[in-house]
């Protein structure tokens, strides 16, 4: 069952610590929200007819569970960061992991909400994680986003379609810790950045870190880059210090991506932006949403399902990744298209997971294109048995 609500509005925390709106979709605290249908999400399902139907889909009914529970029983919460001790009626808040974070005026901090994580085992037991990225963004006069923008041609009509990596962007990522359930913080030591063929390809992007705690003790990272590709690092001590940025062979636009461990098996369940080059070359870098598992701590990866298709998208479980090159991205300018997009244009984007033993949360936002500039929004929850995960 699909529930939809509300229109999509992201709250992004800079290093001031203030909330500032950003185009896109991330849930946030707005999980209490999903309750009944909005006439939207009915409309939608004709532009989702393609995605796997999965029999044993459930109803969604506002059960969705606490992201991080604390060893100690604690709920944990970022946006700052806060520990309650009464399930949530009442909060006592800690340090501010991000204000650790790269102090530079023309850089800025930010973590994806619902992100953070608790070590299980290992010498860091107990230990919480938060994975941040500091963003530098260039701004020209002669060289902006609606100047080298990605255009495309929708009912006849040009539009601006995207903005990002058609103007100067770079990020690298970070971990902030906490020994003592957040009320003072660390940060891992340097960034981490794209650095491939001993620098002969650049130094490429890593934003919206996601991560998980392995079976094996270490925490693996999933990044966000220009590439085509999912990036990844790991850490073998806690997030302290993390191994040198690789390429994974998992496709994905310049997008972000939900990663989570299963807490009865251990393994672990990506959704993401499956999308081929020639896809994002044409302008639908979150026209396909898709979920996989992997039980080798990511190392290779099973039952692939498509959760969200847009029209104008192939049908296809499996996508093959780009070859590795620094960016992989449409032409830039109104004078260059990218292509004609599908009258039913849709955008998939912000994954949430949210786990229980025996259920999948999985809650992301759905904009479909209305005019120039202009989308209709909404979030989707949708809950699976965890057993649908291991299933062709």
């Amino acid at each position: 069952m699909i529930i939809t609500n509300g229109k999509a509005e992201n709250m992004r925390v800079n290093r001031f610590g203030a909330a500032t709106t950003w185009i896109g979709l991330c849930v946030a605290t707005l999980l209490t929200a999903f309750q009944g249908h909005a006439a939207f999400g009915q409309q939608q399902l004709s532009a989702s007819e393609r995605r796997d139907q999965f029999t044993k889909e459930e109803e969604f009914k506002g059960e969705v569970p606490p992201r991080l529970r604390l060893l100690s029983g604690k709920l944990f919460r970022t946006g700052g960061s806060a520990v309650s001790s009464d399930d949530g009626k009442t909060w006592t808040e800690g340090g501010r992991p991000h204000e650790i974070g790269v102090d530079l005026t023309s850089v800025y901090a930010q973590s994806l909400p619902e992100s953070e994580i608790q070590l299980q085992a290992g010498p860091h037991k107990g230990r919480i994680l938060v994975p941040w990225y500091a963003e530098m963004d260039g701004d020209h006069p002669d060289y902006t986003r609606e100047q080298r923008g990605g255009y495309a041609i929708w009912k006849g009509q040009k539009l601006l379609l995207e903005t990002h990596t058609h103007v100067p962007e770079m990020g690298g990522c970070f971990v902030c810790y906490s020994d003592d359930e957040g009320k003072t913080w660390q940060k891992s030591k340097g960034l981490m950045m794209g650095y491939f063929e001993d620098g002969t390809l650049g130094c490429w992007s890593c934003e919206e870190p996601q991560i998980a705690e392995l079976k094996d003790g270490r925490v693996l990272c999933f990044m966000r880059s220009q590439c085509g590709r999912i990036l990844k690092s790991y850490s073998s001590d806690g997030g302290e210090r993390w191994t040198k940025v690789e390429a994974t062979d998992l496709p994905m636009s310049n997008s972000p991506c939900a990663l989570a461990r299963l807490p009865k098996t251990g393994d672990l369940v990506l959704v993401w932006n499956q999308v081929s080059g020639p896809e994002i070359c044409k302008g639908y870098r979150r026209g396909r949403l898709s979920m996989a598992i992997s039980k080798d701590d990511g190392k290779t990866w099973e039952n692939y399902k498509t959760l969200e298709l847009s029209d104008g998208v192939e049908d296809r479980k499996r996508v093959e990744p780009p070859p590795l090159a620094p960016m992989v991205r449409g032409s830039c300018g109104p004078d260059e298209p990218m292509g004609t997009i599908a009258d039913g244009y849709t955008v998939f984007d912000y994954p949430q997971l949210h786990l229980s033993e025996e259920k999948v949360f999985i809650t992301y936002g759905v904009q479909a294109l209305t005019g120039p500039g202009k989308y209709s929004g909404t979030y989707r929850t949708r809950v699976f048995p965890v057993s649908s995960l291991y299933e062709q």
